[in-house]
């Protein structure tokens, strides 16, 4: 295992193991017309197919105020936080098939005959699709960290709560109860402007204005008593490739200090992933029950096998999946004729993941 931070009767047989729809890894396809120019030759590559395993973890960043001690004597409320932690833990796992490209085989197909064929290549030389647009539900992988608000604890904004009286009062326990004070208040003033019993008659965004600043000044005092939690979000992607049955394969670690770290750091807890109950694609079979052989200059596809991909931390399942994976399944072709009849030529279209079929059928052309 690698990780990586002819006959359309029977061709139909081959469409069921593809069946299952995944989005699509985005692409920069080329469009490569068979003519002339290229002696009709069209050379391309096919997937395989990873599981992307995509993580997010959550930060949690807990400030103690100055006044922790002094929370539930001046505010009557208990600190929420009473000693600073920095600490990183798991909220989710899923999984999806992307595709990568296999270099270890390369083919060609010489698509000569009476209409114009042409096949969809993406950036890699994978092929795409034949006479048809490629699919187009792509879905971008994604790595991102939502960002986290600053508490006021963290860059001393709370000072700018801070009173002439409360900086000259000598003590931590006389400035907490003259800050105490100070927030009863800033809630008074709320409530007399709010009410209209303050000698202040501010409306619109006067009013607006005013408690807005009452809101932030209390926020900062309010936070030197019961300190500040904030969290942020990441989004990280593992991918791992498949060959064989596999369980409880560790593909990355949580450290509460740094969150994700390489599966090989043992400061954190390990992620599994297993996978299971595989399904192997077949060759397409003939009435009498024989598998058909594949025509000589075929297009070629994959039919895709089938497995269960499950992830595990800390005991239990986050995520279970049935997933089409092209390394247990087999390669077949279709007669290249199909793509360049005249009158009514075949299109195919292949999943990006897998290189199995998405779709096929005839373009019937007007004459």
């Amino acid at each position: 295992m690698k990780i990586y931070f002819q006959n359309i009767k029977a061709l139909f047989v081959a469409v069921a193991f593809s069946a299952i729809s995944f989005g699509a890894i985005a692409q920069n396809e080329t469009k490569v017309i068979a003519g002339k120019y290229n002696e009709y030759s069209v050379s391309y590559l096919l997937p395989k197919t990873v599981v992307d395993v995509e993580i997010v973890t959550e930060q949690t960043i807990a400030k103690a105020g100055p006044y922790a001690n002094y929370s539930q004597k001046y505010l009557g409320i208990p600190a929420t936080v009473t000693r600073d932690k920095d600490s990183w833990a798991l909220v989710s796992a899923t999984v999806k098939a992307r595709g990568i490209t296999d270099t270890e085989t390369y083919y060609n197909v010489q698509l000569k005959g009476g209409a114009s064929p042409y096949v969809y290549l993406d950036k890699e030389g994978v092929l795409l699709s034949v006479n048809a647009v490629p699919a187009t539900d792509a879905v971008a992988v994604k790595s991102v960290s939502s960002d986290k608000t600053i508490s006021p604890l963290e860059d001393n904004s709370y000072a700018l709560a801070l009173t002439e009286e409360m900086l000259q009062s000598g003590s931590n326990v006389r400035m907490a109860e003259l800050a105490a004070k100070q927030i009863y208040r800033l809630r008074e003033s709320r409530t007399d402007l709010i009410t209209g019993d303050s000698d202040q008659k501010p409306d619109g965004e006067a009013l607006k204005i005013m408690l807005k600043q009452i809101e932030e000044q209390e926020k900062r005092l309010t936070a030197m008593f019961i300190g500040t939690l904030q969290t942020r979000r990441d989004i990280s992607h593992v991918t791992w490739l498949p060959e064989i049955a596999s369980d409880n394969v560790v593909i990355a670690r949580i450290s509460e200090k740094d969150g994700i770290v390489d599966k090989e750091n043992l400061s954190g807890a390990p992620i599994y992933i297993s996978i299971s109950n595989i399904v192997y694609g077949e060759d397409p079979l003939d009435s009498k029950g024989n598998p058909i052989s594949v025509s000589k200059n075929a297009v070629m596809y994959n039919i895709p096998g089938e497995a269960v991909v499950t992830v595990k931390y800390d005991g239990r399942d986050l995520s279970t999946s049935k997933l089409s994976l092209t390394q247990f399944g087999v390669k077949f072709g279709l007669n290249q004729t199909l793509f360049t009849d005249k009158k009514a030529p075949t299109y195919l279209v292949l999943y990006p993941q897998t290189g199995g079929i998405k779709e096929i059928g005839q373009s019937v052309k007007e004459q």
